[in-house]
């Protein structure tokens, strides 16, 4: 009997510390930590310890690279203790959640002036203007309805095609997994807009597919959407048996998963895998596009944020690297160049898993199961953290598409069937 009381405790007072409906931020800190060597890095990585409430919303990649941390004011000294005795190079933003602001403040002019490519839309905005492509360009895209989101929300994925039937090789990008990234889904929009809209883009990317899935998570993002207190939150919102909510959507891939990098408790905030690989119904929906179409799958890249990274498998391990892992990095720093040459920031360009490894991920699943060739998890923007403003969408979004030209060009190159054929043809001309 005892021993059920301690169990039941132990249930309580874990459902009241990882459970908690909302957080309050304003009187936090963001305080980014800049390792310059190896032992820092490590020392940074020992910080993640429960027991000191820090909520880690990026970690180094490499040395002079930043792990951001928001900070409550209770944590402060031990932080602050923390930093002297590393020797750590810091920088502090206090009362972090006074940026923070709730989505819905938008202005009703905003309503009247119709969508705009270039700002940030709640989810069934988005779902109405896809609804709209479909209808003024029944030649190029189709909607493909792939099921209900935990909370009823439809999710359909956009197609687009100059020949359907041609069997082209196809590139499937997805966005949104984790909530509050609310730049990656305005990418894909902007990646939707230009393959439709712009003649000269979708003359030079003929002859690939593209699938595009702008918000995995809807009922996240619509989440984050509703205050500014539950602006930073990052998994779905399926709820468990504990009363607590979500699982993050890309550790719960199936394969190598909760090997690495995933918490088991299922109130954590950040990094719950789930209770099983693919428990949860949106992760589901991505891998049966993956599985349908796997014979002509041939790039997948997972959209995301914050700090300007352009990652490939392996994520689970950092101990080794793929058979092919140097053509996954020459068409990365292809992509990053492109990118570079339109004006943008060059991408930091590694195995997922020489960052920190993070098993049950998109695209060592793409990679290792589906078998897609080329395989990336995409991080977006550098600065401003999850919070990137819709004033400079206007700027990076048609930069980072260049990339997209990128790799549409090699796809097209090294699997489109129109183009093979037109080298046999030439072939066969020189061997007469």
């Amino acid at each position: 009997m005892a021993a059920w009381i301690i169990f039941v405790i132990g249930l309580l007072s874990v459902w009241q510390v990882g459970c908690k409906r909302e957080e309050k931020y304003d009187d936090y800190s963001l305080i980014k930590l800049y390792p310059t060597n190896s032992k820092q890095v490590d020392a940074i990585r020992r910080l993640d310890e429960p027991e000191h409430k820090l909520k880690f919303l990026k970690r180094s990649r490499s040395y002079n690279d930043s792990t951001d941390i928001l900070v409550p004011p209770s944590e402060i000294n031990y932080v602050q203790d923390f930093i002297k005795t590393e020797n750590l190079e810091y920088e502090v933003k206090p009362n972090y959640g006074r940026y923070l602001e709730s989505a819905e403040r938008v202005p009703k002019r905003r309503i009247l002036r119709g969508f705009s490519i270039f700002e940030y839309h709640s989810f069934q905005a988005i779902q109405e203007y896809l609804e709209n492509v479909a209808k003024r360009h029944p030649d190029l895209v189709t909607l493909q309805n792939l099921g209900t989101s935990y909370q009823g929300r439809r999710m359909k994925l956009v197609k687009i095609s100059s020949d359907p039937n041609a069997n082209n090789p196809i590139i499937f990008i997805d966005a949104g997994i984790h909530a509050r990234e609310w730049v990656a889904p305005a990418m894909a929009l902007y990646l939707v807009h230009r393959l439709v809209n712009d003649p000269e883009a979708r003359q030079e990317l003929d002859g690939v597919d593209w699938y595009i899935l702008p918000v995995v998570n809807p009922d996240g993002y619509e989440y984050t959407r509703t205050s500014r207190s539950n602006r930073l939150w990052r998994k779905t919102r399926s709820k468990n048996n504990l009363g607590c909510f979500g699982v993050d959507g890309n550790r719960n891939y199936g394969f190598k998963w909760a090997v690495s990098g995933v918490s088991s408790n299922p109130c954590d905030t950040e990094t719950y895998a789930g209770p099983k690989p693919f428990s949860e119904v949106e992760t589901v929906m991505v891998r049966n596009v993956m599985m349908e179409n796997r014979n002509r799958l041939k790039l997948y890249v997972s959209l995301h944020s914050y700090g300007q990274y352009l990652v490939y498998p392996w994520g689970y391990t950092g101990d080794f690297l793929p058979k092919e892992w140097k053509k996954l990095d020459s068409l990365a720093r292809t992509v990053s160049d492109a990118v570079q040459r339109a004006g943008g920031k060059p991408f930091k360009v590694l195995s997922a898993g020489k960052w920190y490894p993070a098993a049950g991920g998109s695209d060592d699943f793409a990679y290792g199961v589906i078998g897609v060739p080329y395989s990336y998890t995409m991080e977006l923007t550098d600065g401003y953290e999850f919070l990137y403003p819709e004033r400079l969408l206007r700027v990076v979004l048609p930069q980072f598409f260049e990339g997209f030209r990128a790799f549409g060009a090699q796809i097209k190159k090294e699997f489109s069937p129109e183009l093979n054929d037109h080298r046999y043809r030439i072939t066969e001309m020189d061997i007469s």
